[in-house]
């Protein structure tokens, strides 16, 4: 998802309503796992998230990331 999408979404709640909120960037996914991630294979992985095929108790970037094919 674009930033510019995640702000748009989150201009329509109510500013005073408490939310759970999680999000990764590739540089922070690849500080974690110590691994330079090729653009695409992010852009596949963030597409995977996208789609919406995992559960609740899949919402997990390595999940993700296994899907496209980085890891």
């Amino acid at each position: 998802m674009k930033v510019s999408k995640a702000i748009e979404y989150l201009s329509e709640e109510d500013p005073n309503s408490e939310i759970m909120i999680q999000w990764f960037t590739k540089e922070h996914v690849e500080g974690n796992l110590n691994k330079e991630i090729e653009p695409t294979h992010w852009e596949r992985a963030v597409g995977v998230f996208d789609e919406g095929d995992i559960s609740m108790d899949d919402f997990q970037v390595v999940w993700c990331l296994n899907d496209s094919g980085e890891i």
